[in-house]
């Protein structure tokens, strides 16, 4: 009986060592990429912002894809490029000043960031915070024919958690918010020399639901 208490004492203590070694291989440096799909919700402002933007343009749906290098247990630095398409206008009629003839509009953007994750816990399950910095390209189609391009500078603040099933695979879910600055416009006419930039008077921000998957090397 004692041989066997033992034993059973001794294979326990194998697995959780080997179970404790597994998880500290997950925050071993190392690289890794990460795709996600992505959820946007547009929070525009300004003073030429058209209307509500909750109320009066569409969700987006995209996706994200980041590489990066964990440096220790605690940090990673990344890219990140973040595509969003389809904020459709609802109303026609919200846009100030209104556009006469100005049936359908919408927007499609990419960001482009560079992040850093501080990581708050070790194990299985790594809840993390992000911030980055980067630019937003951002541009307007209409029924009327015209396309428009916005450019702004960008910061993105946030957090999300990383679910290892392996060493190297993970699921991930993440929220972060967007905060551009205000956009500079260039509009294009219908000939060559009507194009002008100026500031748009709006700032394109959004919020960013993603869930995806992250392998790392």
């Amino acid at each position: 009986m004692k041989v066997r208490n033992l034993l059973i004492a001794l294979a326990a203590t194998i697995l959780l060592a080997s179970s404790a070694a597994a998880q500290n291989r997950i925050s071993y440096p190392k690289s890794y990429v990460q795709l996600a799909g992505l959820y946007g919700l547009c929070s525009w402002s300004g003073h030429n912002a058209p209307g509500d933007c909750g109320e009066n343009f569409e969700k987006s749906f995209g996706f994200n894809f980041r590489g990066g290098v964990r440096l220790n247990r605690w940090f990673a630095f990344e890219g990140q490029v973040e595509w969003a398409s389809g904020y459709d206008l609802k109303s026609p009629a919200s846009v100030t000043p209104p556009v006469l003839g100005l049936r359908s509009a919408t927007l499609d953007s990419v960001a482009y960031t560079i992040n850093a994750r501080l990581y708050l816990t070790e194990g299985r399950i790594q809840p993390y915070a992000i911030a980055g910095i980067g630019g937003q390209n951002s541009w307007l189609d209409t029924n009327l024919g015209n396309s428009d391009t916005f450019t702004s500078f960008i910061g993105r603040f946030g957090g999300g958690a990383d679910l290892y099933f392996t060493e190297n695979l993970a699921l991930t879910a993440e929220f972060t918010y967007v905060a551009a600055t205000e956009a500079r416009a260039t509009y294009y006419g219908p000939y060559w020399q009507d194009i002008w930039t100026t500031n748009s008077g709006v700032d394109p921000s959004y919020m960013s639901v993603s869930w995806g998957l992250l392998y790392s090397f």
